[in-house]
């Protein structure tokens, strides 16, 4: 079924955007302008990274996704077939798996790996060989197997499931990769990547991060926005000066903001708001990190010069402009180092627009805060807030986009936040404890175990105490999330492991000078090593570690000895043996 969406009351007229309606340009150096109107603090889209799930194996999802838009309706780029500003939720396209905003367009990439756009299109951004502009999702043209895309001011860049990027759109400052300046209606291959992860748009310069942990960075410079250690305009990728362990990226209008393995957090470019939130005002042309930031699990850049960073303990941090209180934190004081957004907790994930933030919440609930002069809060409003207040009543949220001056989101079925995982020794007899952790409201939740591949009868629930038969074998643990739009599966795996023992068995008689052979048998799991703990073994005879006991016995008599037998599992077994050679 449909998510039941809450309206309230719209609030009576609609703004324009600034006089003119013209994009103002301020992506180069000298063309920098702060204005009191939103449209002098000029945006594109968080970074698309924002709206993608964690990495890790991918979870099995079934049922149906829709993304829903307000806020500016200007120029089409909220998709249901208007220019109308909208304060409440409007449909744009089913069967969606992740978007992106742009300033006046969106782009999103379906289950199917196609991409469709919608809005403004007087560069082409919406890839689909034409100018103009587009009410409704169009599809971009010669794109398929896409797992990601990303929006930058008036360009778009989507992921290919084979490790290609390939853009198109706006072009003056090289974002689209190509070599070139011209603006590309259709999709162009970005020269010289591959093993691509993850990208990211800024302004006017593109991110790739690659699946090794590294970034490359294309487009416009002017403010060391590159990262690669100068202001040279660049119309290929190059490396970003420095930088490893990288697990996000995020870009500004010019600035830019990176993840790394161990929480930590990275920025340069411009800082004249201390968007960079080192605590100075000072540019950087390559990455200096974020003091006081730890633990963090994903980060924005909103394109009003403001940052944002999730930690994991579900708090919100933001740093830089704060003119329309779009960090949250109760004033319009701007902020050169992080401070904490009060009031949220179990946040998920968060996304930065023009001069708007954005945060999804564990249950699937939105809030939002910062500039609403388009309704771009969805609270039903066009007041500013300079605190977070409960957005649209969606219920189901597994993504969130914030555009330059409208938002976006992804309801479907439950979106996977921690891959399952087994915690437990493995042991026969010792419990194992399955968890995993989904992003979605009215979530239910069941366990499947199985043992090599086959359920095992009445083991539903989140543990399981493994029993002799199962020893040397696949244990699996199968967690299925289910909503109102459908269900997502993810699974881990333990080999259990069983202690070493010796089975029973009289050995034979020897006789003298005669070859002899006997195994001495052990079970467990992983296959147990049989050494001599006390004793003599017969002369002529040697052990070998699977406990067979072999040779020529070269002196009559009786021998007793000890055996012990270990797997790493539990305590050694020990057994006593006696063979006789006549």
């Amino acid at each position: 079924m449909r998510m039941v969406i809450k309206s309230g009351a719209l609030p009576g007229s609609l703004h324009a955007e600034p006089a003119g309606g013209g994009r103002l340009r301020r992506w180069g150096p000298g063309g920098r302008v702060r204005g009191v109107a939103v449209g002098a603090v000029l945006a594109v889209t968080a970074a698309a990274v924002a709206a993608v799930g964690l990495a890790g194996p991918a979870a099995a999802s079934s049922g149906t996704s829709y993304a829903y838009a307000w806020g500016k309706g200007g120029s089409g780029q909220l998709g249901n077939g208007s220019t109308a500003d909208q304060f409440s939720p409007v449909d744009a396209l089913s069967q969606v798996a992740q978007v992106s905003g742009g300033f006046r367009h969106t782009v999103a990439v379906r289950a199917d790996g196609t991409v469709w756009a919608w809005g403004d299109n007087a560069k082409g951004e919406l890839g689909n060989g034409t100018t103009a502009a587009s009410l409704s999702p169009v599809q971009v043209l010669g794109l398929k197997g896409v797992v990601q895309v990303a929006a930058g001011f008036d360009s778009s860049l989507a992921l290919r499931s084979d490790g290609t990027v390939w853009a198109w759109g706006y072009n003056t400052s090289g974002q689209l990769g190509d070599g070139t300046t011209i603006d590309r209606t259709k999709p162009v291959k970005v020269l010289g990547l591959t093993g691509v992860a993850k990208i990211a748009a800024g302004g006017e310069q593109s991110f790739a991060l690659r699946s090794n942990g590294t970034v490359a960075a294309w487009g416009n410079n002017g403010y060391g926005q590159l990262g690669d250690g100068t202001t040279a305009t660049r119309t290929t990728p190059v490396a970003v000066s420095g930088l490893t362990k990288v697990t996000q990226i995020a870009g500004g209008s010019n600035h830019s903001v990176a993840l790394r393995s161990d929480g930590t957090v990275a920025a340069w470019g411009y800082n004249a708001a201390g968007e960079l939130g080192d605590g100075t005002l000072t540019n950087r042309t390559k990455p200096v990190k974020v003091p006081g930031l730890i633990g963090v699990t994903q980060i924005a850049a909103g394109t009003g010069d403001h940052s944002l960073a999730v930690r994991s303990n579900g708090s919100v941090m933001a740093w830089g402009y704060n003119g329309y209180g779009q960090l949250g934190d109760g004033t319009t004081t701007t902020r050169t180092k992080p401070v904490t957004v009060p009031g949220l907790t179990n946040v998920a994930r968060v996304s930065a627009g023009a001069s708007h933030s954005v945060a999804l919440r564990s249950d699937g609930t939105v809030m939002a805060w910062g500039y609403n002069h388009f309704g771009q809060l969805g609270d039903g409003t066009t007041t500013n807030r300079t605190k977070p207040v409960n957005g649209p009543g969606l219920m189901g949220v597994t993504q969130v986009a914030a555009g330059g001056l409208h938002t976006l989101v992804k309801v479907g079925p439950p979106e996977l936040t921690a891959k399952a995982t087994i915690t437990g020794t493995g042991n026969v007899g010792s419990k194992l404890t399955c968890k995993a952790a989904f992003l979605t409201a009215n979530l239910s939740v069941s366990y499947t175990w199985l043992r090599d591949a086959k359920a095992i009868p009445g083991a539903t629930a989140a543990t399981y105490v493994p029993v002799a038969g199962d020893a040397g074998h696949k244990a699996t643990c199968q967690v299925t999330g289910t909503n109102g739009m459908g269900s997502t599966d993810t699974s881990a795996t333990i080999t259990v492991h069983a202690p070493a023992h010796f089975k029973a068995g009289t050995p034979p008689v020897a006789h003298l000078g005669k070859k002899y052979s006997y195994t001495f048998a052990t079970t467990g799991s992983p296959t147990p090593k049989v050494t001599l703990a006390s004793g003599k073994l017969p002369p002529g005879l040697k052990l070998a570690a699977n406990g067979t006991l072999s040779g020529t016995p070269t002196h009559k008599g009786t021998y007793t000895f000890t055996l012990k037998a270990t797997n790493g599992i539990g305590t050694p077994a020990k057994a006593n043996k006696s063979v006789t050679v006549k």
